[in-house]
């Protein structure tokens, strides 16, 4: 639910999947951007070079592990993250995604 930017909120979040991801048996299925959060689906985002690239790191983390980026389609288009702008590998989505992701996995973790 973290901005790209701002917080800390969505830097963890990828620390902690990827460490999950690389150094455990385990697996994510479903990574759901909610609220500011959806601007980490934004490919219009770009950094200073000597920031840390969370959009592409996002989209290393999904190009090497079977896991999805999903972006809340309401919030997103409250903050003008739209289709034409949407970052490679993160799809648009509604909030019975991420129901459903709820309803098929054994736990759900919120940053």
């Amino acid at each position: 639910m973290g901005p790209v930017y701002g917080t800390q909120s969505a830097y963890c979040a990828y620390q902690f999947a990827q460490v999950l991801l690389s150094h455990t048996p385990h697996t994510i299925k479903n990574v759901f951007f909610y609220s500011d959060g959806v601007y980490n689906g934004n490919g219009y985002t770009d950094p200073a070079n000597d920031e840390f690239d969370l959009i592409s790191a996002w989209q290393e983390l999904a190009k090497t592990y079977p896991l999805t980026l999903t972006v809340c389609v309401a919030a997103a288009q409250r903050r003008g993250v739209i289709k034409n702008n949407l970052a490679d590998y993160f799809h648009l989505t509604g909030l019975g995604e991420l129901s459903e992701s709820i309803a098929t996995t054994d736990r759900t973790i919120q940053f």
